[in-house]
């Protein structure tokens, strides 16, 4: 990617240097009027010398500079005062501009014919000079138009350009032809046609290379790289999709002017993460001092590797001044993707590792073997509505795997761990809150436990709300949806959502594992809550679309576990600020002392595959203020 930026900016730089070759005084307004007045002596002279065999006699030449001095005035004046004489802009001068100029010339031309017809005291001048000059000056006036024109198109046309061969019929591919001629985009090599008649025809100035059968063999001669699609019949269409595509050249469909107003042509683009959030939080680029000196040479395990944040933080990582990174998921799909994806990294040692948090072996054997100084765990089970129907495989890797790895990280002597939860831990009403919360609770028990130990190790928590583009947000299933033609499903017309991009989410995790914690909580100011319906407005009208009239918003009710409104933390919560600005810290609360024996009964039930209400009413005693939602629901559904 960095060498098509280059080679870009190698294009444009290219262009500009062609382009000062045109001083900017020539494109001014006044400069076109002096132009046309030139022109029109220019046509004078030559009218005068055509009429007369190219010698001019001294009586005739008096009269021609007379009548020089009235047409260098009055054809520019004209132009002047014609509505849109001045207004058309040469560098896309056509056929059509050429006989607005004869028709807006034509009245000097005819006045000037009435004076020398009526008026007896004006100098001599034939008839037929008058008509030559008219022609002369129509001639000229347009050569200088067309130049500058040709000129436009030399200076603003790239070196290299997509080779591309238009398909249609007879009526279609000459309004291609026009449509493409000014596009910088592409180079029309050639026209294909549905009429064999036309083979070896000229449309438009563009050659009809052969028709649909003979096309496989004009993409490779001709070296095609697009193929454009204008007004051809679906066999044809069909035959050009297979045929293109099996020699992988692109395709492009261009509609007609029929099609695009009547509205069978809909204007779509692609939406970015980017877009969604400019304006709502400031991109940070340099790593902050202490971040640098905190990862300084240190070997980092990462759980969770090949998700969408485990990812951000592999990247992110790898920026800093690391030792090793031990990258750690369960699919090992994943983390081929990410080593292709990151390629390889001179001085800096990445090691993959396909294991299960859950597996206590596995996990020393790692911890072991790799001597992580960081742990930063992404790892865990997050979609709510799956999760309420799965309570024991939540609490075994949500809160079972927490614990194997907050133990194995105590007992090698890591100096940190920080472990990422969710503002659904806040009262939560989810099987998936609630074991996030618990896990906090653990590691905040962990660390109360190592505290004062000699090599302890810091805990720490980072709370996220949404996390725009990552697997199964909000964001790529809207995308899917507008894609697909609506509706966009919306649980509740009022439920709010906090959200946060994925660098911002690792940010904050990279920040949160520097600061010397006890198992406190940290999370990102993420400004006011936002409604799902309107975010979902907003993507329709980035993707160019208008909601409700071209993409339909229904609503789909609640599904299991969700709540209307998140919160970031507690009522009663002590929230204060850190050395990082825009990241506040909830301080850890006093783990109560039952809860290490609620815990063991929690993971022993989930062990043994209680059934879910039994898990849910082992997460309803512990103090972590669960509350689950009983009430009927709709069945899951496709929403935020």
């Amino acid at each position: 990617m960095e060498h098509l930026h280059e080679l870009q900016a190698v294009t444009d730089q290219k262009r500009e240097r062609r382009g000062d070759l045109i001083p900017s005084w020539l494109l001014h307004g006044y400069v076109r009027i002096l132009l046309d007045a030139l022109t029109a002596a220019i046509a004078m002279i030559d009218a005068y010398a055509l009429r007369f065999d190219f010698h001019i006699e001294p009586k005739m030449q008096h009269s021609m500079w007379t009548w020089l001095c009235v047409v260098v005035i009055l054809r520019p004046l004209s132009l002047h005062l014609t509505p849109g004489g001045y207004q058309a802009t040469w560098r896309f001068f056509d056929i059509r501009d050429a006989l607005r100029l004869a028709l807006r010339s034509l009245p000097v031309t005819v006045f000037l014919l009435l004076v020398r017809w009526s008026i007896p005291g004006v100098p001599v001048v034939p008839y037929s000079v008058l008509i030559l000059e008219f022609s002369s000056f129509l001639i000229l006036a347009s050569a200088v138009r067309l130049t500058r024109r040709l000129a436009y198109e030399a200076v603003s046309r790239p070196t290299e350009r997509p080779r591309a061969l238009i398909v249609g019929c007879e009526t279609t591919l000459a309004t291609a032809v026009h449509h493409l001629h000014g596009c910088r985009e592409a180079q029309v090599i050639g026209l294909v046609s549905e009429d064999q008649r036309l083979a070896g025809a000229n449309i438009a100035g563009r050659p009809v290379l052969g028709t649909p059968e003979s096309l496989v063999g004009l993409l490779v001669s001709r070296q095609i790289d697009v193929v454009v699609l204008s007004g051809a019949n679906l066999k044809c269409a069909a035959q050009v999709i297979r045929d293109a595509g099996s020699l992988d050249v692109q395709i492009r469909i261009l509609p007609s002017g029929s099609e695009l107003m009547g509205g069978k042509v809909r204007v779509n683009r692609s939406v970015s993460i980017d877009q969604l959030t400019q304006g709502k939080a400031e991109t940070v680029n340099e790593v902050h001092p202490s971040v640098a000196r905190c990862f300084n040479g240190r070997t980092v395990l990462i759980t969770g590797a090949g998700g969408s944040i485990g990812s951000e933080m592999v990247r992110q990582v790898l920026a800093l001044n690391v030792d090793r990174i031990v990258t750690l998921d369960h699919d090992e799909n994943s983390i081929f993707e990410l080593l292709n994806d990151i390629g390889s990294l001179e001085g800096k040692e990445i090691v993959p590792v396909v294991g299960n948090i859950r597996d206590h072996e596995a996990l020393h054997r790692t911890f072991e073997l790799h001597r992580p100084q960081i742990v930063l765990h992404a790892a865990a089970y997050k979609h709510v509505p799956v999760m309420e129907g799965n309570c024991c495989e939540a609490v075994l890797n949500n809160v079972g795997g927490t614990r194997e790895l907050a133990d194995a990280a105590i007992e090698f002597g890591c100096e940190r761990l920080v472990m990422i939860s969710t503002d659904k831990a806040v009262n939560p009403s989810s099987v998936m809150g609630a074991t996030k919360r618990t896990a906090e609770l653990l590691i905040q028990q962990r660390a109360d436990e190592n505290y004062g130990k000699s090599h302890k190790t810091h805990f720490a928590c980072v709370r996220f709300g949404n996390v725009l583009g990552s697997r199964g947000s909000v964001v790529p299933i809207f995308l899917r949806q507008i894609a697909a033609g609506g509706p966009v499903t919306i649980t509740h017309e009022e439920m709010t959502r906090y959200f946060m991009t994925i660098p911002q989410a690792v940010r904050l995790v990279l920040q949160a594992a520097t600061l010397a914690s006890r198992g406190d909580v940290y999370l990102l100011d993420m400004g006011d809550p936002v409604k799902i319906i309107d975010f979902a407005k907003d993507i329709i009208r980035l993707a160019g679309l208008t909601p409700e009239k071209d993409i339909e918003i229904t609503f789909v009710g609640a599904r299991p576990g969700e709540k209307l409104h998140e919160k970031l933390w507690r009522e009663d919560a002590l929230v204060s600020t850190t050395a990082f600005r825009d990241v506040f810290q909830v301080k850890a609360t006093e783990v109560p002392a039952e809860f290490p024996r609620l815990l063991a009964d929690l993971e022993s039930a989930a062990r043994g595959r209680k059934s879910d209400v039994a898990i849910q009413e082992l997460l309803c005693r512990l103090p972590i203020d669960y509350c689950p939602q009983r009430a009927d629901v709709a069945p899951m559904a496709i929403a935020n």
